[in-house]
């Protein structure tokens, strides 16, 4: 019995040290894990390509830079987040090592949902109705909001814009132009060359319903005729052939 013990002792000692061996060697493995390559992944909703390579480099090469060394474990990633998602069209960034010598940068780009000419200038209205300045390297097929004066102005546009988006008469690529004044909206729809004028607040969802039953009960040919809609007034709608 004597022996036993000792045998359990000492396998113990033996199974304890190696166990204390291994953790120290794996602790000065991953202290001494260093990337050596930069993976930059882009994630762009609808494909729609709003950040592009060129712009996310140079603060990549400004951090990476700024770091005494490329230890994968020292590295303060969360900078190079912050830095990337104050570009204005990077919703989110990550920035990871992946544990196989390699620094992955993921972008996710914001998403459009229509082009804001305001002063004579290009903008981009986004999901979240932020007026941003237009990206030189994206022609967008998106709805074109006019008649808007300021973000607030254009952010309101938005959200008439979501409203006659999501009736049955327009789909989302179905709404060329959208025209906001102070009374009323004016729209332009795709494939057809006339204009509708519709009330804003609540008797847009009402006209926007008329609209639907209009083009409804109207072959092509007639609508292909058709210069102006007029739908402000109650339980009718005035119509304008060329």
């Amino acid at each position: 019995m004597k022996k036993k013990r000792l045998l359990y002792t000492a396998l113990s000692i033996i199974f304890s040290t190696g166990l204390i061996f291994s953790v120290v060697l794996s602790m000065q493995h991953w202290k001494n894990a260093t990337f050596n390559t930069i993976e930059i992944e882009f994630q762009h909703p609808d494909n729609q390509v709003l950040v592009v390579r060129p712009e996310v480099l140079p603060l990549i090469d400004d951090f990476l830079s700024a770091q005494p060394d490329s230890s994968a474990l020292k590295t303060p990633t969360f900078l190079l987040e912050t830095s990337l998602e104050a570009l204005p069209y990077v919703a989110d960034a990550q920035v990871y090592w992946n544990l196989n010598q390699s620094l992955v940068v993921n972008v996710v780009s914001k998403q459009a949902k229509a082009k804001v000419f305001m002063n004579d200038e290009p903008f981009l209205l986004t999901e979240a109705h932020e007026l941003l300045p237009a990206p030189r390297q994206t022609p967008l097929d998106l709805p074109i909001i006019t008649g808007v004066k300021d973000s607030a102005n254009a952010a309101k546009a938005g959200l008439l814009l979501d409203e006659v988006i999501a009736s049955p008469a327009f789909t989302f690529d179905g709404l060329a132009q959208m025209e906001v004044n102070a009374s009323h909206v004016v729209l332009i729809p795709q494939g057809y060359a006339h204009h509708i004028t519709a009330n804003t607040g609540n008797e847009l969802a009402g006209d926007l319903r008329k609209l639907s039953a209009f083009y409804a009960a109207k072959p092509t040919e007639e609508l292909e005729e058709i210069k102006s809609i007029d739908l402000r007034y109650k339980n009718q709608v005035v119509s304008k052939t060329r």
